[in-house]
């Protein structure tokens, strides 16, 4: 049988994590400081996730798309403009409440640097999904993540195999997710019931249901990573019949845009598992 993990870490634990998705995308405008104040503030152990992308001056920051079309007043990549040109458009422009309403237009929303982040939650949880894939950008994170002391605190995630095989180059005892090759590769093997074998070390699992009409999410798949000291968070959970499903199969969290809807419900299952 696969080996247990033997790395430390909080977010290896025993326990439930709810994920705030884009840092609480659903609650507040995404991967913005006023969506990780709010996210921080519904749980202590909530994990935030930020999306990371890299502008044409070599500023981390946080941002999903390659593009801000999307979510800002502006237009053009992310990697095509300057802090300052990123700075001065409205992140919250296209953010629309429960109601429909734009709530957030020219309230001065703005998109912030992975340092500012670091600097506002000092004690938090990440999960720092890196989109850029710049050949610079493993090398800035580690800087960056060092200098704040919250290597113990956040787990690498990235789409980019070469972006996760990179920082691990740099730091080995850093905690990662499974990359996309990794999943597969336990995908191909649990139908014959070898997925035990797949390769990789300690990491965090996180996966859709479904991918391109396949099943990814499973009992089984969830077992064998629990047997290799790893946990296993899915996406996406927006209404609490996905929350109800995710946690009957035994997940160790999931990914939510709406983290202030699931709190109550993941603080009782995070009860049962820890008694805390």
């Amino acid at each position: 049988m696969p080996a247990t993990s033997h790395i430390r870490h909080p977010l290896l634990e025993p326990g439930f994590r709810l994920v705030a998705y884009r840092g609480g995308g659903g609650d507040r405008p995404e991967n913005t400081l006023l969506a990780f104040e709010h996210a921080a503030s519904i749980s202590e152990g909530i994990v935030l996730e930020v999306d990371v992308q890299r502008t044409c001056d070599g500023v981390l920051v946080a941002m999903h798309d390659e593009t801000v079309d999307r979510t800002t007043d502006g237009r053009g990549r992310v990697d095509a403009l300057t802090l300052d040109e990123l700075e001065a458009l409205d992140a919250g422009f296209w953010f629309q409440d429960g109601q429909g309403a734009y709530v957030q237009r020219g309230a001065g929303v703005r998109v912030p640097t992975l340092d500012e982040l670091l600097t506002a939650h000092p004690r938090a949880l990440f999960a720092l999904d890196v989109h850029t894939h710049h050949r610079e950008a493993p090398r800035e994170l580690v800087k960056l993540v060092e200098k704040h002391q919250a290597q113990g605190r956040v787990v690498v995630v990235s789409e980019h195999t070469a972006v996760v095989e990179a920082t691990r180059k740099l730091r080995p005892d850093w905690l990662y997710s499974a990359t996309a090759r990794q999943v597969r590769a336990r995908m191909v093997l649990e139908r014959v019931r070898l997925d035990w074998l797949a390769p990789g070390g300690p990491c965090v699992v996180m996966v859709p249901e479904r991918h391109a009409g396949l099943q990814v999410l499973s009992r089984r798949l969830i077992d064998v990573a629990h047997e290799r000291g790893e946990r296993v968070w899915p996406w996406l959970v927006e209404t609490e019949a996905d929350a109800e499903r995710f946690m009957a199969l035994g997940v160790d969290g999931f990914f939510t845009p709406f983290p202030s809807r699931f709190n109550r419900m993941t603080a009782s299952r995070q009860h049962e598992r820890t008694g805390v």
